[in-house]
């Protein structure tokens, strides 16, 4: 039973994180997650039993590793650095053809995303300095090397339902996880990061760099799409810049975070799970490119963009490879 002092430790365990996630100090926050089982008994044995299932602490260390190489070697380098730190096979599909538009032209990728390897799999294909990412607000805060190549989105963290419906009970746990970390602003307050973000990103690309937005939100069943990519293309279309922007499909393919959580346990379970199941290396394609003003017209809703670009993603890849569970 937990009585007041072990209260107490626990709660000033937790502020330690949240005062170490709230400095965008992923190496300090590393530190204060060790710490915490080590002060307050309750902690030690509720984040025992969380690792059990969820290789919690690894996260929290691949991310202050991926946030070292980001730092030291730039974004291309460094998430080439980061695949071969973390020892998955991987391979990218970009034809030649395609290469120049993708690494030269004003560019917005975008596709699935159904593990969180998505957006460090095209940073180490597509060699751009000038890529960024529609990036959750706390992961940015998590890489603080990513943020600084990112537009940050708020989203509700809080929706267990939605997130299992898109990744199972473990993409519940762990938005849960970063709610206790994370304090979401005011309704109000979230509209206008949102806002401001995709017009930043509109501004970034129309200068002629390049940005990657996964409309649907990601997990492994994003049965729809958020109007985000369609206000992104819209303010294009009404304001284009001097040269033509390119929509360029990705694809992940072969991986989902489960495939990720059994990399990194180290129990039985997870290495049998890894040596029969998630077999092969993690994919990603990347597609022709699509000229902005096929999709968008003066005449065009968001949502009329939404669902074009939608049916043209799925048209492209209608016989992917299967995605394990």
């Amino acid at each position: 039973m937990l009585d007041w002092v072990g209260l107490r430790t626990a709660r000033a365990a937790i502020d330690r994180m949240r005062a170490a996630y709230d400095s965008a100090d992923i190496e300090r926050l590393v530190r204060a997650y060790e710490r915490a089982s080590e002060d307050s008994g309750f902690l030690e044995r509720a984040l025992s039993l969380i690792e059990t299932f969820y290789p919690l602490g690894a996260f929290l260390e691949l991310a202050a590793r991926l946030d070292r190489r980001i730092s030291d070697h730039g974004l291309h380098e460094g998430c080439q650095w980061f695949f071969r730190d973390l020892a998955i096979d991987w391979a990218c599909e970009l034809p030649e053809r395609h290469r120049a538009v993708a690494e030269t032209s004003p560019v917005i990728f975008f596709g699935n995303h159904p593990s969180l390897l998505t957006p460090f799999l095209v940073a180490a294909s597509v060699n751009r300095s000038d890529l960024r990412f529609f990036s959750t607000s706390y992961v940015c805060r998590l890489i603080p090397s990513l943020a600084r190549n990112s537009f940050p989105m708020e989203v509700p963290l809080t929706r267990s339902w939605t997130e299992w419906r898109r990744g199972g009970w473990k993409r519940a746990l762990a938005y849960r996880l970063v709610a206790l970390l994370h304090e979401l602003p005011d309704a109000r307050k979230v509209k206008a990061i949102n806002r401001n973000s995709l017009a930043m990103g509109a501004s970034h690309v129309r200068r002629g760099g390049s940005a990657m937005i996964c409309p649907g939100g990601g997990g492994t069943r994003d049965r729809s799409w958020y109007p985000g990519i369609g206000s992104l293309v819209k303010n294009l279309q009404r304001a284009p810049g001097e040269r033509e922007v390119y929509l360029v499909p990705i694809r992940e393919e072969n991986c989902t975070n489960k495939r990720v959580y059994a990399h990194l346990m180290t129990g039985p379970l997870a290495r049998l799970k890894e040596a029969t199941l998630y077999r092969g290396p993690v994919r990603i394609r990347i597609a022709e490119p699509i000229p902005l003003k096929s999709i968008a017209a003066p005449s065009s809703t968001v949502e009329q963009i939404v669902e074009r670009l939608r049916a043209r993603y799925e048209a492209l890849f209608a016989k992917p490879v299967p995605v394990i569970q």
